[in-house]
């Protein structure tokens, strides 16, 4: 989104390498599953930029086992950074939003939130919350023209397999990359106002899992 001209503002437990690239770039360290705090926090940055237009949420944890092995506080960590943090945001940004009669709102969700599998229950949860609660917002905001698109992106090569037993195959068609997905996004945040892009769904060409 950078290198579409817009201004970013990041959100994440820890400095991001962007604000010693760019001057457009400001980062805020917030921890996400720290939900009350996370409020007050994100209430803070709103005041103090108060020029924000739409949000990205795109943060993301996923633990997979089957649920009698889930620990509460696992569970919890899931919901609040999959979903409560989004819910939280997109509760302080909506007001304004509505007030210039303008915006958007775009969830990174999850192919997961199309179809549940074994071992993701409490990950799946979270993915199918984020999505119908992406599907209310729209129509909760439709009049105000804000737009509310939800990505439900395949298996994305990155971080996020860090510390598990799996992760896509090797080969280039085995995984989406991280740059496909943000092409994506920069293209919603500057799509014609007069159409919307309600739901995306992102696949890789041939789904292959290794196992460690």
């Amino acid at each position: 989104m950078l290198k579409d001209g817009f201004r970013v503002i990041g959100v994440g437990r820890k400095l991001s390498p962007l604000k010693s690239l760019s001057d457009k770039y400001i980062h805020y360290k917030i921890d996400l599953e720290k939900v009350t705090q996370s409020e007050e926090e994100f209430g803070k940055l709103m005041k103090e930029n108060p020029e924000i237009t739409g949000l990205v949420h795109c943060a993301g944890i996923g633990e997979f086992d089957n649920i009698e092995n889930m620990s509460l506080p696992t569970i919890k960590k899931l919901i609040n950074v999959n979903l409560l943090s989004a819910i939280v945001a997109t509760k302080l940004l909506v007001p304004k939003l509505k007030s210039m009669n303008q915006g958007s709102l775009v969830y990174i969700g999850s192919e997961a939130g199309l179809k549940g599998s074994k071992k993701g229950s409490v990950y799946s949860a979270s993915k199918f919350a984020l999505r119908g609660f992406a599907q209310s917002i729209r129509d909760e905001t439709a009049k105000n023209n804000i737009s509310v698109t939800i990505v439900n992106p395949g298996m994305i090569r990155g971080r996020f397999f860090d510390g598990k037993n799996f992760r896509p195959g090797n080969s280039e068609d085995n995984a989406i990359k991280p740059s496909d997905v943000a092409k994506l996004v920069g293209f919603i945040a500057k799509k014609r106002k007069g159409m919307i892009l309600d739901e995306i769904n992102l696949s890789q060409t041939k789904k292959v899992i290794e196992f460690l």
